[in-house]
């Protein structure tokens, strides 16, 4: 079941990266190609979407983390269910 969780959370997370690569990439395009907006607002959008990318990968990180430990939580119930079994 974890495991069923684990790659849901995998497809959705991947689908939401790439949705997420590609939007930055296209306002960087819209950003190079503006005379428009000043060199500062530019400099803040691009720190804002490389902010936006360390989240996300510290949010993908965690969430990693957090499988490992329910994977290892499970894991140690059950061998202590065997043990108690044994018995």
């Amino acid at each position: 079941m974890i495991d069923y969780h684990k790659a849901a959370f995998e497809t959705s997370f991947n689908s939401v990266l790439m949705l997420q690569e590609k939007t930055a990439k296209a306002l960087d395009n819209i950003l190079q190609q503006s005379p428009v907006l000043p060199a500062q607002a530019k400099a803040f959008i691009n720190e804002w979407t490389n902010i936006s990318k360390k989240v996300t990968a510290d949010f993908k990180e965690a969430a990693d983390q957090n499988y490992a430990k329910l994977e290892e939580i499970f894991a140690s119930d059950v061998d202590t269910t065997k043990t108690k079994a044994k018995k």
